[in-house]
């Protein structure tokens, strides 16, 4: 056999190997094809049968898209730049309205005789001319309690007391009883308290 022939023939024996390997791989190709759309057709089948098999309603399934769309966008939504205001603080200042051209009733709640008098004297030295005097008859009060019509007054008449409390508001004619001197208006009470028996 000379060399044309064996190279004939190892050409015929390599074309015919050839087109037999690309046979297996159309073959195995297609068949791998044909497998994956089946596989593809039966889960879109059993997708479909999901949806029609849902239990909700077209409505409801609106409203549960939309819910969630809603969230979304909040998500997606900027967090609020706060902005750090800055406000002067609102200090309420009463002011402080004297006492000296005010109508002033002192009373004595304790069984010192004669204390309203005393610090009557004592209130008309120093400046607080409008006073009179008498006796409270609601009990004895501990502290001194100085009773003024609107606030800001009585502030200063609290120094001359150790330990006098402020009270915005009167008494009813029934506490009180007026032994010395007259007012056309009361103004401020002060009900004297044990803790100022002593006029200094």
């Amino acid at each position: 056999m000379d060399k044309k022939t064996m190279l004939k023939l190892f050409g015929e024996a390599f074309l015919r190997s050839l087109v037999v390997l690309m046979a297996i791989a159309i073959i195995g190709f297609s068949a791998f094809f044909v497998i994956k759309v089946n596989s593809d057709k039966k889960v879109l089948a059993e997708a479909e049968a999901k949806i029609n098999t849902t239990e909700y309603s077209e409505d409801q399934l609106h409203d549960m898209l939309e819910e969630e769309n809603a969230k979304d966008t909040e998500h997606k939504k900027e967090e609020p730049v706060t902005e750090e205001v800055t406000t002067e603080e609102a200090t309420t200042e009463v002011q402080e309205i004297p006492s000296t051209d005010k109508n002033i009733l002192i009373l004595n709640s304790t069984s010192v005789s004669g204390l309203a008098g005393a610090w009557s004297n004592k209130m008309n030295g120093a400046g607080f001319a409008n006073t009179a005097v008498g006796n409270y008859k609601s009990g004895t009060e501990t502290q001194t309690k100085i009773y003024v019509s609107e606030e800001g007054m009585g502030e200063d008449l609290k120094a001359y007391f150790s330990d006098a409390t402020i009270v915005v508001g009167s008494l009813d004619a029934s506490q009180y009883t007026i032994i010395k001197g007259s007012l056309s208006t009361i103004d401020i009470f002060i009900v004297i308290g044990s803790s100022d028996t002593t006029v200094q």
